[in-house]
């Protein structure tokens, strides 16, 4: 039986999304779309963990929460209460309340489900739930701590389908080492280590950074337009000439770049805009 996870969100596009993303992960999923639902359905069938919007209507998030922490036979469920990203105010209360955790809206996919994790592996760690089925895929590559190809395609997705819905832009930047099999096995790891450091500095906090392939990155980069993908491969590529690899790695690896954005009349959906992104990579190398 796989973790219950319980989806509490008014917008029904991103209770869809969530939805979704947990379902991908491998969790069994309920959902409310107020906070009278919430507790309808924990009253059924207590979920391992609920996701839950701070601002649901009929009765907030908070108030449930605090409902939830004041019950002797649910305290003990963890809740992760999503804010608003500037509602530093209803992120304080909700950890007063009893919160495990909290995401910020608009929600980062990559940010969901590590936290979602994260919290589920604390309740087993302190004995609170005696244990929960590991998730279907690995949100983290072992060597570097980037997001795994899996995880990628998945924020792509949802990544994509939230720049149609609000009409924002949304980028996406390939870098490569191009002699990367050339490298030994032991140098291939440390160039990747040091590469994986050094692109988390040429970006911003909400943007993604995945190890998608043996030899190359994909960073996503939300609300971002063709001239903000533009000045992010004008900082890795200063970062390349740079040379920020040990002294020893031999052969010197070999950095390229490629970036595909959206909105684009070559781009339609999110397998056409990583497809772009590839395609120019190809053309370069």
């Amino acid at each position: 039986m796989s973790a219950l996870v319980l989806v509490a969100e008014a917008d029904p596009f991103n209770l869809r999304l969530l939805s979704d993303l947990c379902s991908t992960l491998g969790y069994e999923v309920v959902t409310a779309g107020d906070g009278g639902a919430v507790l309808d359905s924990v009253a059924r069938e207590r979920p391992h963990l609920v996701l839950m919007d701070a601002s649901l209507p009929v009765m907030d998030g908070l108030q449930v929460l605090r409902i939830l922490k004041a019950d002797a036979n649910l305290a003990h469920v963890p809740v992760l209460l999503a804010t608003a990203e500037g509602d530093e105010n209803a992120r304080r209360l909700g950890l007063q309340l009893g919160a495990e955790d909290y995401v910020t809206k608009p929600y980062r996919s990559f940010e969901i489900q590590q936290r979602l994790r994260n919290v589920l592996r604390l309740q087993v760690a302190n004995g609170t739930i005696s244990s929960f089925p590991p998730d279907r895929l690995d949100i983290a590559d072992p060597t570097t701590g980037a997001g795994t190809a899996s995880q990628f395609r998945i924020s792509l997705d949802y990544e994509f389908t939230r720049a149609v819905r609000y009409g924002h832009p949304l980028g996406c930047v390939l870098v490569r080492c191009s002699n990367a099999t050339s490298l030994s096995p032991d140098m291939q790891r440390r160039t990747f280590v040091q590469l994986t450091t050094a692109l988390r500095s040429c970006v911003r906090n909400v943007d993604q950074l995945f190890r998608s392939s043996s030899d190359s990155f994909s960073i996503l980069l939300p609300e971002t337009d063709q001239r903000g993908c533009g000045r992010v491969i004008e900082r890795v590529q200063a970062l390349a000439a740079r040379d920020p690899f040990d002294s020893d790695v031999q052969p010197r690896p070999l950095i390229s770049t490629s970036w595909a954005s959206y909105p684009n009349e070559k781009v339609a959906d999110a397998e056409s805009l990583w497809a772009c992104a590839l395609a120019k990579a190809t053309k370069r190398g």
